[in-house]
């Protein structure tokens, strides 16, 4: 479904008695036909841009605040993957999953690789 598909979806709910709900499923679809697109390496700016500006009709930015990747969340981030390591070390893999999917739910994603665990922030 394009852009233009889900600009229609969404000015019909919002037509229809100010269906928000509605709309902001519509935001969804468009979002994530955006990510399957970009995933196939096609051009996504004016998927993108329509988003944006749907979005904006509602009071939603989508746009990233400074503090998102701000460089203090990285030694924190380090830590736990550190408090990890130890839990792993004794054996507490309870406690060691627990973290790694309370990361995971905040967008960072763990891979254990030889040289040890690096990490990544990703976007849902």
């Amino acid at each position: 479904m394009g852009a233009k598909a889900h600009r229609e979806a969404f000015i019909a709910a919002m037509d229809d008695d100010l269906n928000t709900p509605q709309a902001i499923a519509a935001l969804f679809d468009l979002a994530r036909d955006i990510n399957k697109e970009r995933e196939a390496g096609k051009k996504v700016d004016n998927a993108q841009a329509t988003l944006s500006e749907l979005a904006g009709l509602l009071g939603l930015s989508l746009t990233e605040s400074a503090s998102a990747h701000s460089v203090d969340t990285i030694p924190l981030v380090d830590l736990l993957i550190e408090l990890r390591g130890d839990l792993r070390k004794a054996k507490r893999y309870d406690l060691a999953d627990k973290v790694r999917d309370r990361l995971a739910g905040l967008g960072v994603v763990l891979e254990d690789t030889p040289q040890g665990t690096q990490w990544k922030r990703v976007r849902s």
